[in-house]
């Protein structure tokens, strides 16, 4: 259990907010506001994650490898979008990435957010009444 200082605490965390569809991951750090860290475009053309044939390399696993190589230093993760890949993209990470997937706090349906609705999610989930705060997410704080 911490029991130090919980602004020290939370301005010492890389916590990150991705943003993701079929054909780009939109990767942006929570600092005092909302950094946008990087864009990472898929490899294939919209509509073709879905359909990736089984006997070839998996697009989407090459994608979604791209950004969770992106997130390795992450401390807290919120992935938010507006299909399914933000879905397929959490069962990547539960599969495959076991050393960042419990850093995933949270994951919610948004279409296409500013700055400031990414910066209100970022506010609800990334602070000490957030889920894991809460004891509800995956790790202790």
């Amino acid at each position: 259990m911490f029991s130090g200082d919980w602004g020290s605490l939370l301005m010492s965390l890389h916590q990150y907010i991705v943003w993701i569809d079929e054909t780009e991951a939109r990767i942006l750090q929570v600092v005092a506001r909302l950094n946008h860290a990087l864009a990472i475009h898929a490899p294939v053309v919209p509509g073709e994650l879905a359909h990736a044939a089984d006997d070839a390399p998996n697009n989407s696993d090459r994608y979604f490898h791209q950004i969770a190589r992106a997130l390795d230093t992450a401390d807290e993760i919120l992935i938010v979008g507006p299909s399914a890949t933000k879905d397929e993209f959490t069962k990547f990470m539960h599969k495959n990435e076991h050393t960042i997937d419990p850093r995933i706090l949270g994951l919610e349906s948004i279409n296409d957010p500013t700055d400031s609705e990414l910066a209100a999610f970022a506010k609800l989930y990334f602070n000490t009444v957030g889920p894991r705060r809460r004891g509800n997410g995956s790790g202790d704080v």
